[in-house]
């Protein structure tokens, strides 16, 4: 009999140091963001394009692209704020469309931003940027994106 309490005491023990090292493991858009919410977007910058490069999941390259229009948007360079803000934008409206899920707070949230709060940044921002800087932006942005999946497609399809 205590044998058995002492082997589930040391089974505890083993879980509870398995749950502890799953939550304590941070993901570059953890530390991104961490830094970026201390206010040092310099230092937050590798770590955004680190998530871009390599997104867990679809909604990290969103928000990875929101956090370093934020920190271009502080800095005051408008161009950068709006190119991060686009591609933000892409990729949470892509993130609707395919959504699965049915309706959820999730897909409500990020509906909000790809049909109200992120297309009202970027029209705030296009006159401080300019027309021709606008479509010049979004080109480059449509292009980089689609080619980063079409390259991740066809890397999966071999």
């Amino acid at each position: 009999m205590m044998m058995k309490k002492m082997l589930m005491v040391c089974v505890m023990i083993v879980m509870a140091a398995a749950l502890v090292a799953c939550g304590g493991q941070k993901t570059p858009l953890d530390v991104g963001a961490a830094l970026y919410k201390q206010g040092d977007c310099a230092a937050a910058q590798p770590y955004f394009d680190e998530t871009i490069a390599h997104p867990g999941e679809t909604m990290d390259i969103a928000y990875a692209y929101f956090l370093k229009a934020k920190c271009a948007e502080k800095a005051g360079d408008a161009a950068a704020a709006y190119e991060n803000y686009y591609a933000a934008k892409i990729v949470v409206c892509y993130a609707v469309s395919v959504s699965t899920e049915h309706e959820n707070l999730n897909t409500y949230a990020r509906s909000e931003y790809c049909e109200r709060i992120l297309p009202d940044t970027l029209n705030t921002l296009a006159p401080d940027v300019g027309e021709a800087k606008v479509e010049a932006i979004k080109a480059k942005v449509n292009a980089e994106l689609h080619d980063r999946y079409m390259q991740q497609f066809a890397s999966e399809a071999k």
